[in-house]
């Protein structure tokens, strides 16, 4: 039997095979949420793709480290892995061009056109796009509830979908609103650190 290109513990291949529109992921830290997600979103570009159709990603990161963390060892190995050449650019997103605010944008481009886009989260840069959206480490970003409120109208958009993946911190962000919160909309999954070991996580 051939080993999987992407091996996964079984918590990751929950996650990952659950096809809800909006999915939220609680998982411990150093579990594999934000490469598992991209996985998903890597995956879904190539199914697109094979439909004659194209995919369209933003992610959203803490910062520009954790954005480029998100393409260099999640969507750029995903992307090889499946054996297909991607383009990869970096530009400055200009925001308020008055004030000097810019943002590192990192992106690639598939062969039918699909595209992933990383940045730092902002409630422009938020506004910016039409997208499939991955909220990366949601509860410790800046200003989440300024995010949420200016990526959700966009992200609504039929067909669009919303990932959220974060190690839970505390109860004043979004991502513990939304996590709490008593309606069905949400396909939630909640992995601890003994779970995870459980499952077969290489850690002491």
């Amino acid at each position: 039997m051939k080993s999987p290109v992407v091996p996964l513990y079984p918590y990751q291949k929950r996650w990952l095979l659950d096809t809800s529109r909006y999915k939220l992921a609680k998982f411990s830290r150093q579990s594999g949420k934000t490469f598992t997600t991209t996985l998903e979103i890597v995956d879904d570009c190539y199914a697109r793709e094979a439909n004659g159709q194209r995919a369209r990603w933003v992610i959203l990161s803490r910062g520009e480290r954790q954005a480029r963390e998100a393409m260099d060892t999640g969507v750029k190995p995903h992307a090889k892995a499946f054996g297909a050449a991607i383009a990869e650019s970096e530009y400055d997103l200009a925001i308020d061009e008055a004030a000097g605010a810019t943002f590192r944008a990192l992106e690639v481009e598939f062969p039918g056109g699909s595209k992933i886009t990383a940045l730092p989260a902002n409630p422009d840069t938020a506004r910016g796009f039409s997208a499939s959206v991955f909220l990366d480490e949601f509860a410790i970003h800046k200003d989440s509830r300024a995010i949420w409120g200016a990526l959700f109208p966009i992200a609504s958009a039929r067909g669009l979908k919303i990932r959220i993946a974060s190690t839970p911190k505390g109860k004043g962000n979004k991502f513990y609103e939304i996590d709490s919160a008593a309606e069905s909309v949400w396909s939630r999954h909640t992995v601890t650190i003994h779970e995870a070991i459980a499952d077969g996580l290489d850690r002491d």
